[in-house]
């Protein structure tokens, strides 16, 4: 009969300032089937592995932070762990390796502590195998996503090296369909593979383990058994819902940390991950094109309101926390009248990261900001209506900037990307939202990331359809795996390609790289103001983007329009809201006038005939918005 105990292991490379969601919801999960558990966040036990032999402690931790995100994309920190026993040593295709990175413009400085790091990793994997080892387990699990496979791959060979007799179990994002099969079939020391969610399968292929049964029929998972080896097809399970997946246990992350050298600062960095939701109810309706995510289902399906609540209190009391990470695709919106609302009224000082869709009215973000929502990532991806329309985000470049105006006004940090190199994208988009950026520099900056294809996007698909051709998985997986890349189409989540046309991304993007480039060096160091008082008559603006500054008052119809335009709108839509809600008669043509002059003053952002006021209120008037202005408050303005 199989040992009753577990071990569930998370590798590296993952963020240290956070426990893994994964061994919290499964540590949580098997103990509730009273399943003997222990987690093993060796992620977090690698930095401290490392503190103890390096000098500059605190560059060593920015170090894994950068692997873990940074550098995933030239496949680094799984390289770092490719040693013996699972790939055997080859100094010709390490150095083969160097000139990729170099090729890729990856800093000297950063290679070469890589290729040092990588001396110590058969120590540390030894510490890991006797620490597990230890508590005699019959099972060990691993949850792996991005950067984790090899590292876990090695660990378990070497496991399963000293005990014949365990039984290696891999799930996670990097075992979804086709990749998890082909993990299995590729490495022979593990025993089974769940796909898709744990909840319904993990606990259930354990007890059936222990107790002698046969396990053949669990949905989704590829299983070893003797000299079969059974692949079952995923299935939805109809019963479960988000009120089943437990409160994650993070007892053994805090308490690893203590032991750690540098708990000090890790510890304010630390934000409890949680999870409200799974799927996309905006994917539901129309899948972005770029997007990966969601590989077993893009159904949503979120945790009641109550029982998400009491978990965020529950965790904060037990942990003494307040930071939590949302690991959510998107805020369910029903939360805007079930949760939301009770922890703005509670005097707790939460700050939560969720990812929003960026259409959100400025009432939405003024409750989310009072319930302690204090960062964002609203999935923006661009400025540019058309590509917007192209890559079926269902918003406008106006409600992108108006979000980020909107932020500011309230105190929201926003993380936000323009992804650029979509195919068919329009070339001159590229030119218009470099010529509009130096008038948003006093809003966050974004990054400005090359689209990569993704597993599971409707790009890697059907991507004839889209303008593509892929030409096989991303080349760093090449020096992974040790085998050309093309061979390893179904381990690969990220995938290259050509456009159809031949359009090379990188020729048309030179200005908007520098341009944005530019923002995020003034934000960061000389942060560029728009900012807007109002006073009994006039509006006044003080500009502080550009070289020199300048005051601006605006009195009379301009002043008028600019308020009326604080939300967005058109010339008739203003001339209408001026007339119908404050009495105030102007033909569109006078609007259209003043319009065009606060364009030329860089004053608003314009999206198709469509115009924004970009000065930022310094104060938040409460009031919400209509398409041109706001219905309740009045305008202190004489014509």
């Amino acid at each position: 009969m199989l040992n009753p105990r577990v071990a569930l292991v998370s590798m590296p490379w993952h963020s240290t300032n956070m426990p893994s969601i994964q061994l919290g919801i499964n540590q949580a999960l098997l103990s509730a089937h009273d399943i003997e558990t222990t987690s093993y966040s060796f992620y977090l036990e690698w930095s401290r592995f490392l503190a103890q032999r390096v000098y500059h402690r605190e560059e060593m931790l920015a170090g894994i932070e950068s692997v873990s995100d940074t550098f995933h994309g030239v496949g680094l920190g799984e390289w770092i762990f490719g040693v013996p026993p699972l790939f055997p040593s080859d100094p010709p295709f390490d150095a083969e390796y160097y000139r990729f990175l170099v090729q890729k413009r990856i800093p000297a400085s950063v290679i070469d502590s890589a290729f040092a790091v990588r001396n110590w990793v058969p120590e540390f994997l030894n510490q890991c195998v006797s620490e597990i080892l230890a508590q005699s387990p019959g099972v060990v699990g691993f949850t792996t996503m991005f950067s984790q496979n090899i590292a876990s791959l090695v660990l378990a060979l070497k496991l399963k090296m000293q005990d014949s007799d365990l039984k290696v179990v891999f799930g996670g994002a990097n075992c979804q369909g086709e990749m998890g099969v082909e993990l299995f079939r590729r490495f022979p020391f593990i025993d089974a593979v769940v796909r898709g969610e744990s909840e319904g399968v993990f606990p259930e292929l354990i007890k059936q383990w222990q107790s002698g049964n046969s396990t053949s029929e669990l949905p989704g998972i590829c299983l070893r058994e003797s000299d079969i080896q059974r692949i079952n097809p995923t299935a939805a399970n109809a019963s479960f819902t988000m009120a089943d997946v437990p409160q994650p246990d993070y007892d053994e992350y805090f308490q690893r940390l203590s032991r750690h050298p540098l708990q000090p600062i890790i510890d304010p960095q630390i934000q409890l991950p949680v999870e409200s939701s799974r799927g996309c109810w905006w994917g539901e309706k129309s899948h972005c094109t770029f997007c990966g995510l969601n590989g077993a289902t893009m159904s949503f399906r979120s945790k009641p309101a109550e029982q998400f609540h009491d978990q965020l209190m529950d965790l904060s009391q037990r942990y003494r926390r307040l930071r939590f990470f949302s690991v959510d695709n998107i805020l369910d919106m029903n939360y805007h009248r079930e949760l939301l609302p009770r922890l703005a009224e509670a005097p707790i000082d939460f700050q939560l990261f969720f990812e929003v869709k960026a259409n959100l009215r400025k009432s939405q973000l003024r409750l989310m900001r009072d319930a302690g929502i204090r960062t964002i990532q609203p999935g923006i991806e661009s400025f540019s209506t058309p590509i917007l329309k192209l890559i079926r985000k269902g918003t406008t470049a106006l409600q992108n900037i108006r979000l980020l105006k909107y932020c500011a006004e309230l105190g929201i940090d926003v993380v936000w990307n323009v992804i650029y190199g979509f195919p068919n994208e329009p070339i001159a988009e590229y030119e218009s939202m470099a010529a509009a950026a130096p008038s948003l520099v006093h809003l966050q900056p974004p990054r400005m990331v090359r689209l990569v294809i993704d597993r599971y996007s409707p790009y890697h698909t059907d991507p004839s359809s889209q303008g593509l051709q892929i030409t096989g998985p991303a080349e760093f997986y090449a020096y992974i795996y040790r085998e050309p890349a093309s061979e390893l189409s179904d381990l690969a989540y990220h995938f290259e390609a050509v456009h159809s046309d031949g359009r090379d991304p990188e020729q048309y993007t030179h200005a908007l790289k520098a341009a944005i480039e530019n923002w995020s060096h003034r934000y960061a160091t000389n942060p560029g103001r728009l900012t807007l008082q109002l006073g009994p008559g006039f509006v006044r603006i003080h500009d502080h983007r550009f070289e020199r500054p300048s005051e601006i008052i605006l009195e009379g119809i301009e002043a008028a329009v600019y308020q009326a335009i604080r939300h967005g709108g058109n010339a008739e839509s203003v001339r209408r809201h001026l007339h119908e809600r404050h009495d105030v008669r102007v033909s569109a043509t006078q609007v259209r006038d003043v319009l065009e002059r606060f364009k030329a003053q860089s004053l608003a952002f314009v999206d198709d005939d469509r115009f924004l006021a970009l000065a930022v209120n310094v104060h938040d008037t409460g009031a919400d918005e209509s398409d041109a202005g706001s219905a309740e408050q009045p305008l202190v303005f004489s014509l």
